[in-house]
């Protein structure tokens, strides 16, 4: 029979000759301590698997982490209102500006340079001056040329109150005119161009040199 030992590492070795044999291995001297760190830790994708990497050595290992991000969760109630905060503390007193006009209203120093430009001291209330007139003429310049001015008008009335108010002129008492009459016939042109309707007395009529003679009848 024979026995096979592989040794990995050096060690001190005792082998006996007799038989049964026995075989002595003494302890080694003791190794480096092995050392393990961290290196990083990275967020994954969500559903990513999670990785370990060892960068460094057998007996100094250096882990990198791989963790994967969490799947979002679904909302949740919402929670009570919360207590109203203190107030805060008051802020600086704000600045006015209108257009170009900056600083406070207590210390506005370049209000009234603005305000005179938007003033006319020639004609401060706006009235229509004497050179906006000009192309018009004057009442005394009307009256000299004979025409009729507003107020010589005054007594009459304009043809629409007057429409409304007076009968016309022309027909008052809105009688038949002869313009109107005009499709009808007179009665001497009836009588000579048409014959008369015989009486409706209930007797028989024949026309007889113009006129309607009584028929008896048997």
């Amino acid at each position: 029979m024979s026995l096979t030992v592989t040794l990995l590492e050096s060690a001190n070795v005792n082998v006996t000759g007799n038989v049964p044999a026995s075989i002595t291995l003494s302890t080694g001297v003791p190794g480096p301590a092995a050392t393990i760190a961290v290196g990083t830790v990275s967020t994954l994708p969500a559903g990513s698997p999670a990785t370990v990497n060892n960068l460094g050595s057998a007996t100094a290992a250096v882990f990198n982490f791989g963790i994967p991000q969490g799947l979002q969760g679904i909302q949740g109630i919402q929670g009570i209102q919360g207590v109203q905060g203190p107030q805060g503390v008051p802020g600086p007193a704000g600045v006015n500006t209108w257009g170009s006009i900056t600083g406070s209203i207590s210390s506005q120093t370049d209000l009234q340079s603005v305000l005179n430009g938007k003033y006319s001291t020639s004609n401060p209330a706006g009235y229509i001056t004497s050179a906006a007139l000009s192309s018009y003429a004057t009442q005394s310049f009307v009256t000299s040329q004979g025409y009729i001015t507003s107020t010589a008008l005054a007594p009459y009335l304009i043809s629409a109150t007057a429409a409304t108010t007076y009968y016309p002129l022309s027909n008052p008492s809105l009688y038949i005119t002869s313009s109107a009459l005009t499709p009808y016939l007179l009665s001497s042109t009836a009588s000579s161009t048409y014959q008369t309707k015989a009486p409706s007395n209930g007797n028989y009529y024949i026309q007889q040199n113009g006129s309607w003679v009584v028929v008896t009848v048997y």
